[in-house]
């Protein structure tokens, strides 16, 4: 017989202290234990070794169960009525608990009660037909502490007398008491009660008699001397609910399931259903639920406990397989999509009961408008021969089960970079939109639309009015069509809010998130999820030869002097990246491509289409494959009135080709066309949720949550410009965190330092020439500076600074600007100071003083933010502030919201020596002035600015990063954040603006709004909406940070 001494913790209490809380101990039957379940320790490969573990949380399950390395069987019940030492008795089961039981609320102590075998709830022992679903108490007699309910009591006819029938001798072997004799033959009635009538008894027969105890013995017969089994051909199943108490009044933690067989175990495990003739499969949501929230989880029980590996993925591993034991469908029929789904047990002591997490929401029921309601039933089908029990037998018969969701959070398939822009929101209810600035993508929103090109009412879709579709439509390769629903609907147009197929337009939202905070997008997400067919890409349910990474080229070429595109004619590329990741150059085509169903692929989910392929542009035969056509959308005017559509693009130059993958049709690669953008769209969107001391780290396409990745305070954060880390200032712990973010990393989203700063951190940038990162140190006005190659503070500066909480940083200047070969940081204050850091080499024949070099001239009325300024190479900043200053740097008398621009006015070319005595002089500008360039003040903006970032249309990204020897490592090959790139011999900026975005909390024109800013026009603002008279914002209550790709 198997008996452990102690109870382990995990998810419940090891201590039988009053406050702690009551849990498991074991289960028996004697001949093995049932509780806990056992496995073999797993090694780092997930194969078994020789030591066994006992799962007594989740931790022990998730790190030692796999396919690999199953649940240890469970001893069943012989198939003779004997004990464990050998000798004739009935048989029994036996659970162990932390803490004394309340018999109250175990036994019945009412004669009536006696029918159930004085079991009133919380513990049940019941014999189960897994092929009927039929499941019957099991008769017996149920013990605590050797005590019973038996013989009526004569003070109180209408109960049973709680008697104690077995005791323990001086040697703890349980005995009969000879004084509990109800029928009065001369025979204690605890006779046959387990090692009573043994001569030794056997190993841990004394913890059957103990107030912790809970003894079941078979007895249909209500004499125990008379020896029985339990039923064969069935499941036994001891459960044990949360309702048991404990005697100091604990609940118990964890609900226990034990079940085993007496004899051999062939019976099957089935899904749990109700009683024939319906035998509907008992889950949650149940058949026939209706307006059950879309981001519901599913509850599945089966007749017994099961192998966790052949039901499906815990929820710790990154790419769960599909499971094929439980398909979650939705969609029409010729339309239908599968879900995958992660799985862990409510109770690692209660493996029949199983919640399976989606890992994507299901689609809510849309509008009462919009007929989408064929997307919003889900069906559960339960799958014959999938499903193992602990024996290896495999379940035999298939079930089904379906609910409807009502509204809730919808799918979302949102534009992505370079034609967005990203904004946290808070409130009463906190969350990201996006701004979508392209305008004729397949997003998810109304489809509704007018037909005849008559009129284009306000918030209908405009995908329709994407010329390639009025053109080109099915016959272009992948072909496109109007949306007929909200998950298809397309985008209402430029400056508009993306919605989800709720037509809600805060994309992310409680619970995926508690509190929003700065954002910063990393590297693209087909580097880890793609439908090619191979090893990185489509593991199920999809796969192209033409989508591998061997056939992506991301070849680029400089198409104006502001933007890159794939090569003509006989262009030199400025980019040659073989198996390179999305460009953020260019966009897909459509931005963003449609959702399809059935999906590209199940693992990994990708639901999107794919981009415009490379065959729609690619000349006819003879001299090439494809359909020779043109793509039509261009620039032009992109705004839309009700009488006219859109007759452009928004980007001044053109930014979207055809460049997807070859049709999957060919089967294998070498037929196919290179190709330089793919699914999946979109990248990791990191967002610091404060209020969860989380970053959370989304798919900034579909808006699904990747990866939680905890952190003490995260207050603020910048971003490597190789895409390889990501800095967080923790402001109440004094520290920075840094986290990998290189998906090629073998610490990919895991911490990898934290380094102690000065008091209070707040703002921080990284050096966009990977030198550096800057920590303002608002507590003790100081500035930390972090080495970019060991992340330890190299020094820390305390002049000119006062509360120092926001900073940018102007690159190295070599080659370019006033080729001073120095790097300048501007430090934003509290009291309205910018303060200018220049970096080194400092020392004997060194020229930057790497320390604060002085004050701007100009101060700034309640500062907010501060912003790099990519128009000018000499060193420019944007700061957002409150009064607008004139063109001498003084207050201008306007009384409001001002965002002001700085440039170094002046300065001597070149390196300039630090001079003095062995190079040793006060850090001064040396002949280095500052000018206030503009000012934007109320005239212009609509309230008072709190954030700002600027459009990324026409950007240089797909070109190497620039770098110097100063740099930490070599500079990424794409899509690096360097704020300048190589044209020939020429340095240039990396993002060429036309519009900035002012985030206004507090709006002349509602509760909150985006001011949009024309910067190529006179600093203007620019009219969003030309549905409504006047100059309009975009409303957006609660817009708070704002994110781009280069902001970081």
């Amino acid at each position: 017989m198997v008996f452990v001494a102690s109870c382990g913790s995990g998810g419940g209490g090891g201590s039988s202290g009053a406050a702690s809380q009551m849990d498991l101990v074991e289960v028996s039957n004697g001949f093995g234990l049932m509780l806990p379940h056992q496995v073999r320790k797993a090694n780092a490969q997930g194969q078994p070794t020789a030591e066994i573990v006992l799962i007594r949380n989740f931790n022990d399950l998730t790190k030692n169960v796999g396919p690999l390395n199953p649940i240890l069987p469970v001893t069943e019940w012989p198939v003779e009525a004997r004990l464990p030492n050998g000798d004739a008795g009935n048989h029994f089961i036996y659970a162990e608990f932390t803490q004394p039981i309340d018999i109250s609320s175990v036994l019945d102590p009412s004669p009536a009660g006696q029918a159930n075998s004085g079991l009133i709830g919380p513990i049940t022992v019941l014999a189960i037909d897994p092929s009927t679903g039929e499941a019957v108490p099991v008769v017996g007699r149920a013990f605590i502490n050797g005590q019973t309910y038996a013989g009526v009591d004569p003070n109180t006819p209408t109960t049973l007398q709680f008697l104690q029938w077995v005791t323990l001798d001086v040697n703890g072997k349980p005995i009969a008491n000879p004084a509990v004799d109800i029928n009065g033959n001369g025979v204690a009635d605890g006779l046959g009660f387990p090692a009573t009538e043994s001569t030794n008894g056997f190993t841990g027969a004394a913890k059957l008699v103990s107030p912790n105890s809970f003894v079941f013995v078979a007895d249909t017969d209500g004499d125990l001397r008379t020896y029985e089994e339990f039923p064969t051909g069935r499941q036994i199943r001891l459960r044990v609910t949360g309702a048991l108490t404990a005697a100091n009044g604990n609940q118990l933690l964890r609900q226990v399931v034990a079940s085993a067989t007496v004899g051999a175990d062939t019976l099957r495990p089935e899904i749990a259903t109700t009683p024939p003739p319906n035998s509907i499969p008992q889950t949650s949501p149940a058949f026939g639920d209706t307006d059950v929230d879309p981001q519901t989880k599913i509850l599945v029980e089966y007749t017994e406990p099961i192998q966790p590996s052949s039901l499906g993925s815990f929820p710790t591993v990154k790419l769960p397989v599909v499971s094929p034991a439980v398909t979650l469908v939705f969609g029409p029929t010729n339309q239908q999509t599968q879900v995958p789904y992660t799985c862990l047990p409510l109770s690692v002591y209660d493996l029949s009961k199983w919640e399976l997490t989606p890992t994507f929401n299901f689609p809510g029921n849309g509008p009462a408008s919009q007929a989408c309601g064929t997307f919003n039933r889900v069906t559960m089908s339960f799958v014959a021969g999938q499903v193992r029990d602990f024996a290896d037998n495999t379940n035999a018969l298939s079930a089904s089960s379906d609910f409807t969701t009502g509204e809730g959070p919808g799918i979302v398939n949102a534009p992505v970079v370079p034609d967005v822009i990203y904004v946290a929101r808070v409130g009463a209810t906190p969350g990201i939109s996006v701004i979508d600035l392209n305008g004729f993508g397949q997003s998810t929103g109304d489809p509704q639309f007018d037909f005849s090109y008559q009129t284009f009412p306000k918030g209908w879709s405009n995908f329709p009015n994407n010329p390639n579709l009025i053109q080109y439509g099915p016959t272009m390769f992948p072909p496109l069509f109007p949306g007929t629903c909200t998950v298809d609907g397309g985008s209402a147009g430029v400056f508009t809010l993306t919605k989800d197929s709720s037509l809600n337009d805060l994309l992310v939202r409680p619970p995926l998130i508690t509190s929003v905070g700065e954002m910063a997008l990393g590297q693209s997400l087909d580097t880890v999820y793609h439908n090619g067919k191979d090893s990185t890409g489509c593991r199920s349910g999809g796969g192209s030869f033409c989508a591998v990474t061997g056939k992506k080229v991301v070849q680029t070429a400089f198409q104006t002097g502001q933007t890159l595109g794939p090569p003509t004619g006989n262009q030199l590329p400025a980019a040659n990246v073989p198996g390179g990741a999305n460009p953020v150059s260019f966009a897909p085509h459509p931005n963003p491509p449609g959702l399809r169903f059935p999906p590209l692929c199940l693992q990994p989910f990708i639901g999107g289409e794919e981009p415009t392929s490379k065959f729609t542009i690619d000349p006819p035969p003879p001299v090439g494959k494809g359909l020779g056509f043109t793509n039509l959308l261009v620039p032009g005017d992109a705004m839309r009135r009700f009488n006219a559509p859109p007759t452009g693009i928004l980007a001044q130059f053109q930014n979207a080709y055809f460049e997807g993958p070859d049709r999957p049709i060919e089967l294998t690669s070498g037929n196919c066309l290179n190709y330089m953008y793919r699914q999946q769209i979109g990248h990791f969107l990191y967002m610091l949720d404060r209020a969860r001391r989380e970053i959370v780290v989304l798919n900034s396409n579909r808006m699904t949550v990747i990866d939680r990745i905890p952190v003490a305070d995260p207050t603020d954060m910048t971003m490597g410009p190789n895409l390889d880390f990501i800095a967080i200032s923790n402001q109440n712990a004094d520290t920075v965190t840094f986290v990998d973010i290189d998906p090629a990393s073998s610490t990919f989203h895991q911490v990898v330092k934290v380094t102690p700063v000065g008091r209070g951190p707040r703002g921080l940038e990284w050096d966009p020439g990977n030198e550096d990162i800057l920590v303002c140190n608002e507590g003790d006005s100081s500035l930390s500076v972090i080495s970019a190659f060991t992340f330890n503070v190299r020094k820390t500066v305390f002049g000119n600074l006062s509360a120092p909480f926001d900073v940018v940083i102007s690159q190295r200047q070599q080659g370019f600007g006033f080729l001073r070969n120095v790097y300048f940081g501007w430090i934003l204050n509290r009291n309205g100071d910018v303060t200018i850091f220049e970096s080194g080499p400092n020392g004997v024949n060194g020229w930057g003083f790497d320390d604060t070099i002085g004050v701007s001239p100009f101060s700034f009325t309640n500062p907010k933010k501060i912003a790099l300024n990519y128009d000018y190479l000499g060193g420019s900043v944007w700061i957002v502030h409150e009064n607008p200053l004139n063109s001498s740097g003084q207050w201008n008398g306007e009384i409001g919201g001002a965002i002001t621009r700085i440039d170094v006015n002046s300065g001597s070319f070149g390196p300039q020596s630090l001079g003095g005595f062995q190079g040793f002089i006060n850090p001064q500008f040396r002949d280095m002035s500052l000018k206030v360039k503009t000012s934007i003040g109320p005239t212009q903006l609509t309230g008072v600015p709190v954030d700002i970032v600027f459009d990324e249309l026409n950007n240089l990204a797909a070109a190497a990063n620039f770098t110097t020897p100063y740099g930490v490592g070599s500079p990424i090959l794409i899509n690096g954040k360097s704020a300048v790139r190589t044209n020939g011999n020429a340095i240039v900026q990396t993002s060429y603006p036309d519009f900035m975005f002012a985030a206004i909390p507090n709006s002349t024109e509602g509760p909150g709004v985006i001011d949009v800013i024309s910067i190529t026009s006179g600093f203007t603002r620019f009219d969003t909406d030309e549905y409504v008279a006047g100059t309009q914002s975009i409303p957006c209550a609660g817009a708070r940070f704002l994110g781009s790709y280069f902001r970081h």
